[in-house]
């Protein structure tokens, strides 16, 4: 529950974000919404693989049937506007291999020079698709093992960033992509996820209390080395602060936060077409000002939040039970094929 809070909270954030920063500094708080989704990313995924065995390929397989499907359909909504002139922002690429690699979440410089998928909050889809690709090969190795791994990996990326980053000419922006520090907000949330556990019934306060107060310090000293870290630090208390009211039983139920949680991946994916949908509506109204208006912006931003909870109910939810549904009907088919042959073979 206290994790549907904080996707609520990250992506409202970030809408107000994009709509206000302009308004007030206040909103540009909001930014930090894309570290909070990374770092409740890594308590789901530590959560969700806890206890089981799970191999690479079925992960891979879940990821993308979560992720890829609504992605792909907020990318090709943003291809349609951008051909009817509705959203024709300067880095918008017209490009079809650009469209593929980003589909592919594959970072890539448009033919602007600019690092961004033709849905240009997707470049943390980038991320999450990489956390997911490293986090998922680990699952090859005990369990035991994976979180010293995955620290050893993301900790030798963004310190081979920090050092060498610079020198790097500027045609191996992938490089830079993959050796950010946003990776290690990942890893502090895998680090949330083994200390909370899935399980409320394993929760010991106290413990506890002292390894989430070491994996705080631990941020806050790389704050130093990785200044985003400085933010991130702060993600992690909120984070950690939330979930231990929760396990020690002191987190109120508030249905319509929920209802945000469980919407907030489709909130994200298509704020930007509610704000397109906004501004063209108020276009052809004749309306100059358009969203520069604080009015026009509150507008903008209801809409975003309708809308993505629209999609969400009637598009995400029936979307995704169906794919897998019909993957979960490929996997057992398989299995049955693989014990009929091992069968023959006896």
């Amino acid at each position: 529950m206290s994790l549907q809070y904080l996707r609520a909270l990250a992506a409202v954030g970030v809408v107000l974000f994009h709509q206000f920063q302009s308004v007030s500094p206040i909103f540009t708080v909001g930014r930090y919404g894309v570290g909070l989704f990374f770092v409740i990313s890594g308590i789901i995924m530590v959560s969700l693989t806890e206890g089981r065995s799970i191999r690479p390929l079925n992960f891979f397989v879940d990821r993308l049937t979560r992720v890829a499907p609504m992605y792909w359909l907020a990318t090709f909504v943003t291809s349609v506007l951008a051909a009817v002139g509705i959203y024709m922002p300067s880095t918008y690429s017209h490009g079809v291999v650009h469209l593929i690699l980003s589909c592919l979440f594959i970072p890539a410089l448009n033919e602007h020079g600019v690092m961004m998928p033709t849905l240009f909050i997707g470049w943390t889809l980038n991320y999450e698709m990489f956390f997911y690709l490293v986090f998922g090969i680990l699952l090859a190795v005990r369990s035991s093992y994976r979180l010293v791994l995955l620290s050893a990996v993301f900790l030798a990326l963004a310190s081979l960033g920090a050092s060498f980053g610079a020198m790097l000419p500027q045609g191996v922006d992938a490089v830079h992509f993959y050796t950010s520090p946003y990776l290690l907000e990942f890893l502090a949330g895998c680090c949330l996820g083994s200390i909370f556990g899935i399980s409320l019934t394993k929760f010991r306060p106290w413990p506890a209390l002292g390894l989430v107060m070491a994996v705080i310090g631990v941020m806050g000293c790389l704050g130093f080395v990785f200044p985003l870290l400085v933010s991130g630090t702060a993600t992690v208390l909120l984070v950690a602060a939330l979930m231990w009211a929760e396990r020690c039983g002191y987190m109120p139920t508030l249905p319509f936060v929920l209802m945000l949680g469980n919407a907030s991946y489709s909130i994200y994916l298509f704020q930007q077409v509610a704000f397109d949908t906004v501004q063209a509506v108020l276009r052809l109204l004749h309306y100059r000002p358009g969203l520069h208006t604080v009015p026009t912006k509150c507008l903008a931003v209801f809409l975003a939040i309708a809308l993505g909870v629209a999609i969400y109910r009637f598009v995400e939810v029936p979307l995704t039970k169906r794919i897998r549904k019909a993957i979960d009907s490929w996997q057992g088919m398989a299995e049955s094929s693989r014990k009929a042959a091992a069968t023959a073979r006896v």
